[in-house]
């Protein structure tokens, strides 16, 4: 009995912790949606909305992100200052990113210097890989932002040209 009382306690725990958070979440009552041309302007009440109803309203929310095959084709076929610009921020978002990363390396680095050594699970060269990997990304950021600047750059000389 008493086998059975402890694989009963460890399968009803989790379960009673799934039913409290979804109460708590439905207690949260329902979400406003966005007012979409197409979509139902009605609230979405969690677990209870067609899942093809979500999905629908969502891919017509999410704007259409730029891959960098999409830039590299734009960045050959740029004829207008629109076309330079959308580049120049694309440039700038990517840079902006690789900023993160190198911080969070950096960060990352600074953490294992000065924190406790843990036998065998940190070689003594993780905070310079750590470091090495910041660097390549601030340097991967700064040629982004150079791109961003000359796309600019070329947007400004555009515009003079047609005026």
């Amino acid at each position: 009995m008493s086998t059975f009382r402890k694989h009963f306690t460890v399968i009803a725990i989790p379960m009673l912790a799934l039913l409290f958070a979804s109460v708590r979440e439905v207690r949260a009552g329902a979400m406003e949606t966005p007012k979409l041309a197409n979509c139902r302007n009605l609230p979405v009440i969690k677990n209870l909305t067609g899942l093809k109803a979500q999905h629908d309203c969502d891919r017509m929310a999410a704007p259409k992100t730029l891959t960098k095959a999409d830039v590299k084709k734009l960045a050959a076929t740029a004829k207008s200052p629109e076309d330079h610009l959308t580049i120049a921020r694309f440039y700038k978002a990517e840079a902006n990113g690789l900023e993160a990363q190198a911080a969070g390396y950096k960060q990352a680095a600074a953490n294992l210097r000065n924190g406790p050594v843990v036998k065998n699970l940190m070689s003594p060269a993780t905070p310079a890989n750590f470091d090495f990997a910041a660097k390549e990304f601030r340097d991967e950021a700064k040629a982004d932002r150079a791109l961003a600047a000359s796309h600019e750059e070329m947007a400004k000389t555009t515009v003079a040209l047609r005026n």
